[in-house]
């Protein structure tokens, strides 16, 4: 959406974790003047993606870009000490963090797809604003 409409200065998703399901967030940097536009073309986004999945090179470059920051991310000692205690609160096992790789690799187009029916609801969204009105 940023680099073809020139909508936001930075989008990003994420699956909020926690013991209990916790909610999926998007966050973007926009334009005033840009706003109502930035949130109907993110809604539009997740209708899609919910409607139609990812295609192969989507999920492979994700799975890649996943797969190759991990080890990268894990040399920070920071980091790994978070990731070892969240694997400890939502009680994985201690050969998660050896294991996460394969895992990953073993996403699946339906798996995504599934996943995207059961947990993306942009019919049901809550949209926070912060900053001057939308002219």
């Amino acid at each position: 959406m940023r680099d073809r409409q020139g909508l936001t200065y930075g989008i990003y998703s994420y699956f909020q974790p926690g013991i209990q399901a916790g909610p999926f967030v998007v966050e973007m940097q926009t334009a005033p003047e840009h706003t109502s536009a930035a949130i109907a073309a993110t809604i539009t986004l997740l209708q899609d993606l919910r409607h139609r999945g990812v295609t192969p090179t989507e999920l492979q470059t994700a799975q890649r870009s996943i797969c190759r920051s991990y080890p990268v991310e894990l040399a920070n000692p920071d980091s790994l000490t978070h990731t070892l205690l969240m694997n400890q609160v939502y009680g994985l096992p201690l050969t998660e963090i050896q294991q996460f790789p394969q895992q990953v690799q073993a996403v699946t187009l339906a798996d995504i797809y599934q996943a995207a029916r059961d947990l993306l609801h942009p019919d049901q969204l809550v949209v926070v604003t912060a900053g001057p009105r939308n002219p």
